[in-house]
């Protein structure tokens, strides 16, 4: 195979393998009104648009589908992460808050056409105790998540916070990311977590705890 095409990442060190890659596939077809029907091996969704919009609002938009992946893609992730190294983590919440300037889509300005702003939440329940280990942890999902490293490297202003406690509540997740952007939480109180861990997280440089 021709690797020619292959140039090294300024964050990373390795050169993709074309021996240790795999290929996805995906299969679409338009069926009317902006509504596309997607095959990914033997599973079928529709991506639709609101009715204010043209579509049929029978199914998430596409962007809603990247900004739901996202999510899966981190829980994917820390499941698995935390499986090789030991540690056990009772329950994953994830939220997403991603702002797009509709103004690229429709053409009327020369502004990037996805999202602009992303915060990320991700809260885990986890009886560890070892800051440091669980800092650790944070720094190498975010480097190892295919989705996050998507979004940073396409400059979508990607936040990722984390939020660890003992147990969480329901909408945990969902209650933090709505109290950092100023939005109403619907009754779901936040958690008080024993330790948060934000965005400089990423280069390895905070730790911040807060206990309850």
């Amino acid at each position: 195979m021709n690797t020619s095409h292959l140039l090294p990442h300024p964050r990373y060190r390795d050169l993709p393998d074309p021996s240790s890659s795999k290929t996805l596939r995906a299969s679409g077809l338009g069926t009317g009104a902006q509504q596309s029907s997607i095959s990914v091996r033997g599973f079928r969704f529709l991506a639709d648009e609101p009715v204010a919009l043209g579509g049929r609002d029978l199914g998430p938009t596409p962007m809603e589908y990247v900004a739901g992946g996202v999510l899966s893609c981190i829980t994917v992730v820390i499941d698995q992460l935390a499986d090789r190294q030991g540690l056990v983590i009772d329950e994953v919440q994830t939220y997403a808050l991603a702002r797009q300037d509709t103004r690229g889509l429709a053409g009327t300005a020369d502004v990037q056409p996805y999202f602009h702003r992303f915060h990320l939440q991700i809260a885990l329940a986890t009886a560890e105790q070892d800051e440091r280990r669980l800092h650790a942890f944070a720094v190498e999902a975010e480097r190892i998540c295919p989705a996050i490293n998507l979004l940073r490297d396409a400059r979508t202003g990607l936040e990722v916070h984390w939020a660890i406690a003992d147990s969480l509540p329901e909408r945990a997740a969902e209650s933090l990311a709505n109290t950092a952007w100023g939005y109403h939480t619907d009754g779901a109180q936040p958690p008080a977590p024993r330790l948060t861990i934000p965005e400089r997280t990423a280069s390895g440089a905070e730790i911040r705890a807060e206990v309850a």
